[in-house]
């Protein structure tokens, strides 16, 4: 079994192998039981070749059930959105813009936010609303503001995270900004990489909070992060 497989194709398959790696722990454990990652993902996917054993990177769900719930269960990233969704091809577009995150990247993040019950959260890119889901879970959606740049993925995930009841305060703006309106935060959470923290999220984050974001050293400065994940 290699690290992008699970025992199991399924969530108990994916528990199994994120216990192992000591990344899944039991504080976030009812939230992932609570939001299962396959129903966070579009119908369209981009697993990659990473142990799919395949040609074509574009999986469907209506054409293919068992190789996209596969895919949805493996610890690995799964592109969700090409060329800010101008491509929908069965290669590769130009850009990834969107993505589900490696889970056990996504949980080792959280597991460093050190969230304590009822704080407020501030996440930095929605994508598909997987992570703010968990969030939803462990703290409550209404100490949830999750922002997102892309109008057509935030109200995806606003969509998929009312399905599963939860209704967090989903905004569509530039994730470098924060949300200053519902400052301050006990905790900031980017999804994306950075190569600097912007020093809105510094002035949105109480004394003694916490702000956890991929660090890419190199990553060029834009307005918007440069690659949304979960």
């Amino acid at each position: 079994m290699t690290e992008h497989e699970t025992a199991e194709a399924g969530p108990d398959g994916l528990v199994s192998v994120l216990t192992q790696k000591v990344v899944l722990t039991s504080d976030w454990l009812p939230a992932y039981q609570r939001v299962p990652r396959h129903l966070f993902l579009p119908d369209t996917i981009w697993p990659g070749r990473a142990g799919m054993n395949r040609q074509d990177d574009r999986v469907i769900r209506p054409e293919e059930p068992d190789v996209w719930w596969q895919a949805a269960y493996r610890d690995a990233p799964i592109t969700t959105q090409w060329d800010d969704g101008a491509y929908t091809g069965p290669g590769k577009g130009k850009i990834p813009s969107s993505s589900s995150s490696m889970p056990t990247m996504v949980f080792s993040m959280l597991d460093a936010l050190s969230v304590e019950d009822e704080d407020r959260v501030l996440e930095i890119g929605t994508g598909t609303g997987w992570n703010a889901a968990l969030l939803c879970h462990r703290v409550g959606p209404e100490n949830v503001v999750t922002v997102e740049v892309d109008e057509a993925c935030a109200r995806e995930a606003r969509v998929r995270l009312q399905d599963v009841g939860f209704n967090p305060l989903a905004v569509v703006g530039d994730g470098a900004r924060g949300y200053p309106q519902k400052a301050p935060y006990d905790r900031v959470i980017a999804t994306c990489s950075v190569g600097s923290i912007p020093h809105a999220w510094v002035e949105q984050t109480k004394p003694g909070g916490v702000v956890v974001a991929p660090w890419g050293t190199g990553v060029r400065r834009r307005s918007r992060c440069p690659s949304r994940r979960r």
